[in-house]
């Protein structure tokens, strides 16, 4: 069932960008992706974890969620949805000037996250790809079109259930795959080394990461430091209300040589893009950290099947970044075994 529901979802997301791209070559890439996703899905349907690590029950976070990740090493697959409002007014640097445009509007983000445990130590991690909307009402322009593709793996260090407790290293390269339209296909990519705690004390739920972006082309996107918090409380091993707190800070500004035609925000900007864009803005050093503070919960319907959400919204100042607020609902499915799936 969880094979057929998610074969279908890469179907249709793959029909979404099949009418926006006409050449044979995107038409037989985007074929190829699909199928290599619903290939992967039915290995992961069959795959168990053994030993310690499914002796965790630990729920996963809900925002950051390319970088925001458990210490434990396991197998999922994971749909996602985003509803992000732009802000009214971002701050731009014209000519050495400060001012604020108008954007408004939104975006959306439909995307599809998995991993396969290939030991209980060790994980392969697709963290990041997914179909961006971009529908700003001024200044900028709409536009639809595909996000970087990222990668990496993940090996825990510390596996301990008995005291609730695991650390992990994690490595993930993101590769310049997407739409320039939508803010990606930038520079040659990334590499994002990080460290992840996950930590149990009762039926509460400390999880963090902090780990950095560093391009292999400063000059057209920004090197980022990052860090994520989330604290959970487990009700009758069902209800979990949760908070989440994001830092993001701008270490090296980009040179501004992204090339975002027709609109070069990465020349104008006096912000980065957090977690899903990365500007490469030369004047991003003006405003260096953007924080969000998220409040939501997961709910386990049953054993089998968990669903989250979560509404996150900025602690820094709203011009200053392209964040109003994110909405965001993560159906899931994951089984006590550590053997996950995730379905819309």
């Amino acid at each position: 069932m969880e094979v057929m529901i998610i074969s279908e979802i890469a179907s249709v997301y793959g029909s979404i960008y099949l009418k926006k791209r006409k050449s044979k070559e995107d038409v037989m890439k985007n074929f190829l992706v699909c199928l290599l996703t619903a290939g992967m899905i039915f290995v992961f349907s069959k795959t168990t974890i053994a030993g310690d690590a499914k002796k965790f029950d630990f729920i996963r976070p809900v925002t950051n969620p390319i970088y925001f990740d458990l210490a434990v090493p396991q197998t999922y697959i994971h749909p996602i949805f985003i509803y992000q409002s732009l802000p009214k007014k971002v701050e731009v640097n014209v000519g050495e000037t400060i001012t604020q445009v108008p954007v408004d509007g939104h975006l959306t983000v439909t995307a599809l996250a998995f991993e396969y445990a290939v030991s209980e130590r060790l994980s392969i991690v697709a963290a990041k790809d997914g179909y961006i909307n971009f529908r700003p009402k001024e200044t900028l322009n709409k536009a639809t079109g595909f996000a970087d593709l990222a990668a990496g793996v993940k090996y825990a260090f510390i596996l301990n259930p008995a005291d609730k407790l695991a650390l992990s290293g994690k490595v993930l390269i993101e590769l310049p795959t997407g739409n320039k339209k939508v803010f990606q296909g930038n520079g040659d990519g990334n590499i994002s080394p990080s460290v992840l705690l996950t930590k149990g004390f009762g039926n509460l739920q400390l999880a963090a990461t902090i780990g950095a972006t560093i391009p292999f082309d400063s000059g057209k996107e920004s090197t980022m430091l990052y860090d994520s918090w989330h604290l959970s409380y487990g009700i009758a091993k069902r209800f979990y209300p949760l908070i989440e707190l994001n830092h993001f800070r701008v270490l090296s500004a980009g040179k501004g040589k992204a090339d975002f035609t027709p609109i070069n925000l990465e020349d104008l900007a006096t912000f980065e893009g957090g977690d899903l864009i990365n500007l490469g803005a030369k004047h991003a050093g003006r405003n260096k950290d953007f924080t969000t503070m998220a409040a939501g919960f997961r709910f386990k319907i049953t054993d089998n099947l968990n669903i989250g959400a979560a509404y996150e919204f900025p602690l820094t100042a709203k011009e200053k970044g392209l964040m109003k607020n994110w909405n965001r609902n993560i159906p899931a499915i994951s089984p006590s075994d550590q053997k996950s799936f995730y379905a819309i």
